[in-house]
């Protein structure tokens, strides 16, 4: 479950299994700003007690791209939205205002992973390019993964047109749009956790292993655009491996 901390939320799961998996609010930073502000990433990396460790940034574009992170980090990856790594000494920082984190992490072969999925980049598949990319470059096996879904926006404040459902309804069908898409005052509303969550399971994550936030970002406490429009900040999602 996700458990308030000082001014961000961590995964218990993943905690127990020495990984550090944090969403943060708005009273700790917006994020946007990190990577050109020393002070606030220094006093980032204290809180969270990763200053010996380096955070690897993504410029986020809402493409499916995933980015593998082997010893020879860059400092920011381009068209990236999502990373997977062994490393280590690494710590994976992607941003939010809305849209949704999902974590992963392979137990067997301790690789991390990280992606940004927003509506588009659900749709288009990153969740599947994040851990089909797991198999591919280390040998993770979907039985393997621990997935958290969250922090994002939820259905109730999820208002979207009759093209967005109609397009979900052309790709993924009856039974998943039945799943995925609530109707009130004759209006739709999207659930990008429950999508997320149900092309995992097709990807053959197990359900007992996907942790799910109750949260929402509409909510006070984070940064979000649905409320807030441009003026809107970012909250940071962030991945590691903890130290011993």
């Amino acid at each position: 479950m996700f458990i308030k901390k000082d001014k961000y939320y961590e995964i218990e799961e993943f905690d127990n299994l020495g990984i550090g998996a944090i969403y943060t609010t708005k009273d700790l930073m917006d994020s946007r700003i990190i990577k050109q502000d020393p002070v606030s990433k220094n006093r980032i990396k204290k809180l969270l007690d990763i200053e010996d460790k380096t955070i690897v940034f993504a410029g986020q574009t809402h493409s499916v791209n995933i980015a593998v992170v082997g010893d020879k980090a860059k400092d920011i990856y381009l068209d990236t939205d999502g990373f997977i790594t062994k490393n280590k000494e690494l710590v994976l920082f992607t941003q939010y205002a809305d849209c949704l984190p999902i974590y992963a992490y392979d137990k067997k072969n301790q690789v991390i992973g990280l992606c940004h999925a927003g509506w588009k980049g659900a749709f288009d598949g990153i969740q599947k390019n994040m851990i089909e990319k797991m198999n591919s470059e280390y040998g993770s096996l979907a039985e393997d993964i621990i997935i958290g879904l969250g922090i994002g926006i939820s259905v109730d404040s999820y208002p979207v047109g009759d093209e967005f459902f109609e397009a979900y309804y052309r790709r993924y069908g009856k039974e998943m749009t039945r799943l995925v898409f609530a109707i009130k005052s004759d209006r739709y509303y999207y659930d990008n956790i429950e999508f997320n969550k149900q092309i995992l399971l097709r990807l053959g994550i197990r359900e007992e292993n996907i942790i799910i936030s109750n949260s929402c970002t509409y909510r006070d406490e984070f940064h979000s655009y649905r409320r807030d429009g441009d003026l809107s900040g970012r909250n940071g999602a962030f991945i590691y491996f903890k130290k011993k």
